[in-house]
């Protein structure tokens, strides 16, 4: 055989062996569509943590996925566990940023004829230990002052029929703000909760085990977090990781912790919070906790939602110029991070219908004949009442003549002697106003607005009204404090119908 026909047959028997090796990779490719984790927790409960960089102000972080996120991906069948070779990488990120692409090449050694379950892992390093696949949580207590907050590891679990991954999260998370009312420096550890369960503070892995892949298995270790050192009248903030334990399956995702102190060690020294928490929360993945504490130079005094105690509310010292305290919740709202009732202006009674029709000040559903409240002839009859009196007053009503609403010189009082922040407590996005003068703090959910067409806006945007209406220019209008997140956002003091639903943070007068 001469070399032409040898080096053509050479050239065939490769063509031929690189088309099969091409043909058998197509045939091991599956792609899979993945899912963000946020719509497991409940629509109320958006997502607050991205596979990757932070990808919101501060820490208030959303679930989407981006460029280079990428997806170690594990192949379990008969027992054994095989890994891919190549983490995946995402593609087709959606606008939102909550479902993307990837693909998985299966290995060789699985058989494509028969079921096999595919496991991913991401946020996270992920190894194979035995049958099992192992999330390494390696993760320390970090201070978060700066933008290096660490990553909330995430994975799913499917069958061989399924193409759809979607994605759980793995862990909660809290975020202490201590402040150090001593007069010397501190530095403060964070070392958790005394009582966990059945949930642990820490774990080094999370094994996902069973044929479900529901259950855990993580050690209750008390981990060595990092330090930080909080200066007299300073605040500083840390935050902290809490694991499931195995019991804890994905069908039942929330557990409460009862009876538990938070400790820290502060300045070398144990330090327990003098007041047990009583049924303190419940707690499920991904979900972030935003909570208080005070040093005080001997004692660590912990404080909840921003309120010493769950009897609410609570009347908040900020420090104001007029001496005036806040309540810590919205009326008809159980906590800070709580809705709470709707109200139209200048009535007492809440509802969920708001139209012109229906409010108790427009005859006939007129906003140009209004039967109180009006110092403008063109708009109704002229009464020249500035301001609700005491039984138009939901505050007063409501909560009783210690309590009334915001005036507007009150609202502009917050807005300039407070540090406004944006955040989220216990699944509920708002604005945190802190003292600038001391270390009170309260909480302004997102709770949106209602118009004759529902609720708007819930987690954007916020509308609190104050006692005052717009005299003579638009008397069917009032002040509210409202906001809006976001590049073309707001926090100002602004008007609206009298007629829509809006929020009541009432104000404590002290007894008259």
């Amino acid at each position: 055989m001469n070399k032409v026909v040898l080096l053509s047959l050479l050239s065939l028997t490769v063509a031929l062996l690189t088309s099969c090796n091409e043909n058998d990779i197509e045939k091991r490719q599956v792609t899979i569509t993945a899912t963000m984790p946020s719509d497991d927790l409940s629509s109320s409960r958006l997502g607050s943590i991205i596979n990757g960089v932070p990808a919101a102000d501060g820490f208030n972080l959303k679930a989407q996925w981006k460029d280079g996120d990428k997806i170690q991906v594990f192949v379990r069948q008969d027992g054994k566990v095989y890994q891919v070779e190549s983490p995946s990488r995402v593609s087709d990120i959606s606008g939102d940023g909550k479902t993307c692409l990837f693909m998985v090449t299966l290995p060789k050694s699985v058989n494509r004829d028969k079921d096999y379950d595919i496991i991913g892992v991401t946020g996270v390093e992920a190894y194979i230990d035995g049958a099992d696949v192992v999330a390494s949580c390696d993760l320390t207590r970090v201070g978060i002052d700066s933008s290096d907050a660490p990553l909330l590891p995430m994975w799913f679990a499917c069958k061989k029929s399924s193409t759809q991954a979607k994605f759980r999260h793995l862990c909660a998370y809290e975020v202490l703000y201590v402040y150090n009312s001593s007069e010397s420096s501190i530095t403060f550890r964070h070392s958790g909760f005394e009582v966990m369960t059945p949930w642990y503070k820490y774990s080094d892995k999370i094994v996902l085990t069973g044929n479900s892949f529901s259950g855990y298995e993580a050690g209750q270790t008390d981990a060595q977090s990092n330090e930080i050192t909080i200066p007299a009248g300073e605040t500083g903030t840390i935050m902290s990781w809490y694991i499931p334990r195995f019991d804890v399956t994905d069908e039942t995702p929330d557990a409460t912790i009862n009876n538990a102190r938070l400790k820290a060690i502060v300045n070398g020294s144990t330090a327990t919070s003098t007041d047990a928490l009583k049924a303190y929360k419940s707690i499920a993945r991904g979900s972030a906790y935003y909570m208080q504490a005070t040093w005080d130079g001997s004692t660590l005094n912990f404080s909840n939602e921003f309120c010493p105690d769950g009897n609410h509310p609570h009347a908040i010292d900020l420090g104001l110029p007029s001496g005036r305290k806040i309540a810590c919740c919205n009326i008809g709202a159980n906590s800070p991070s709580e809705c709470g009732d709707y109200f139209a202006w200048g009535e007492t009674t809440p509802k969920t219908s708001f139209t012109k029709a229906n409010y108790k000040w427009y005859s006939s559903g007129d906003d140009h004949n209004i039967t109180k409240y009006c110092s403008n002839s063109d708009y109704g009859i002229v009464d020249n009442i500035i301001g609700l009196q005491p039984e138009d007053d939901a505050a007063y009503v409501n909560w009783g003549p210690e309590w009334h609403m915001m005036g507007t010189a009150t609202i502009n009082e917050l807005l300039e002697n407070c540090t406004i922040e944006w955040t989220k407590i216990n699944g509920m996005h708002g604005y945190i106003f802190k003292s600038n003068t001391n270390n009170g703090a309260i909480f302004f959910p997102a709770v949106g607005w209602y118009n004759s067409g529902g609720l708007n806006y819930l987690e954007d945007e916020g509308a609190y009204w104050s006692c005052y209406n717009s005299p003579t220019v638009r008397p069917d209008w009032a002040y509210v404090l409202s906001f809006r997140h976001g590049d073309l956002g707001w926090i100002d003091l602004k008007s609206f119908g009298r007629h829509n639903g809006c929020n009541i943070r009432p104000v404590y007068v002290g007894q008259e």
